[in-house]
């Protein structure tokens, strides 16, 4: 009788035993030193830092951290301001200048949370803050949104059209940008200056033919709207990044409270990272904290999440935009500065090489 497929069948059960055994206890030990040597949380004095946010999808990193409580953890007493712009958040903290010193410690913005074009515009003119870290990139969260009942179907029928927009936001540069691609002069078009914030009420109102600006905006006056409204595709004609911006004094005399905030920062990125079980689905407790923060139904968030690639980091393409926007903006002369900034010099890269070396893809 022949016993050597039983022997090869025993010695293969073997084998599989010795090796689930061996996970197993390597599972138990990694659970055991767990147990024994817990994460280190911060311990040391709080550290406080006052933020200007603006309230939309792209700072989901700062509702995220804020949610988990990850800010706390490291030991860092954050006061988040809300603004219905990135723009509006630098402009109010490099208007504060003149503010008495208690004045300033108490109602004062520490850092901001901006996106490139008002970097852009504010760097003709001072250089009293730095960019610290871009936490998400979008090519598909800036849009053109028109009423059909205007006479509105193609770009083309924008033309003697009013658009509103926020000047000095990225609405202005990116209109500027869509009006090239489908070759649309300046001149033929009425730019409107409307807050952020006002844009979707007045384009529903019937004040402005268009707007050109970011979610949820867009998502509100499409609510609004209804078939009414059309919403003309990017075309990736754009890369919108948004950074943290404090104020130089700050980052001079805080340089580890920007670090810690930064670190809290990594570990919503790496919340997100672990929340996405399935890369065909948005990660479900992120969604639903970004979208009860914002107010905003949780399947529209859901369905636009994937526009966004959340995550610090510091690149060359910060430079390269901000360098582009700059020529535009001398261009159509929107500036009475005839040289592009050197923007190196508005970059710090300090704080994310202590807090996440891996994310910085730039020399400084």
């Amino acid at each position: 009788m022949n016993l050597q497929p039983t022997t090869y069948k025993l010695q293969a059960a073997k084998i599989v035993f010795i090796l689930i055994s061996i996970a197993l206890a390597v599972e138990g030990y990694v659970l055991l030193q767990t147990y024994l040597n817990p994460a280190k949380k911060y311990t040391g004095e709080m550290e406080k830092i006052t933020v200007g946010v603006e309230k939309s999808l792209l700072p989901a990193l700062v509702w995220i951290a804020e949610s988990k409580g990850y800010f706390v953890e490291n030991g860092v007493d954050v006061t988040i301001k809300e603004y219905d712009s990135g723009r509006a958040a630098l402009t109010a903290m490099l208007s504060q200048g003149g503010l008495p010193a208690e004045a300033l410690a108490k109602e004062g913005l520490d850092m901001v949370t901006v996106a490139q074009t008002p970097v852009m515009f504010n760097s003709f003119t001072r250089s009293d803050f730095a960019i610290v870290s871009a936490m998400v990139s979008s090519y598909n969260d800036v849009f053109v949104l028109a009423r059909r009942d205007r006479g509105i179907a193609k770009p083309g029928d924008l033309r003697g059209k009013k658009i509103g927009l926020t000047k000095g936001s990225t609405g202005q540069y990116f209109l500027g940008l869509f009006l090239s691609t489908n070759s649309i002069q300046p001149s033929e078009v009425e730019e409107v200056d409307i807050p952020a914030g006002k844009l979707a009420e007045s384009v529903t109102a019937g004040a402005v033919d268009a707007i050109s600006v970011w979610q949820p905006h867009i998502y509100n006056a499409q609510k609004a709207l209804g078939d009414k409204s059309v919403v003309f595709p990017t075309r990736k004609i754009f890369r919108e990044d948004f950074y943290f911006v404090p104020n130089k004094n700050f980052l001079q005399n805080h340089p580890e409270t920007i670090t810690r905030f930064l670190v809290a920062l990594k570990q919503a990125e790496e919340f997100i990272q672990k929340d996405t079980k399935d890369k065909d689905q948005a990660p479900d407790e992120a969604v639903a904290i970004v979208a009860k923060r914002l107010g905003l139904d949780r399947e529209f968030v859901a369905s636009i999440w994937d526009d966004f690639q959340f995550g610090l980091f510091l690149d060359k393409t910060i430079i390269q935009t901000l360098e582009e926007e700059a020529k535009w903006a001398i261009q159509n002369k929107l500036t009475a500065k005839t040289a592009v900034p050197n923007y190196f010099d508005f970059i710090s890269v300090d704080a994310l090489r202590k807090a996440a070396p891996e994310k910085v893809l730039i020399g400084n």
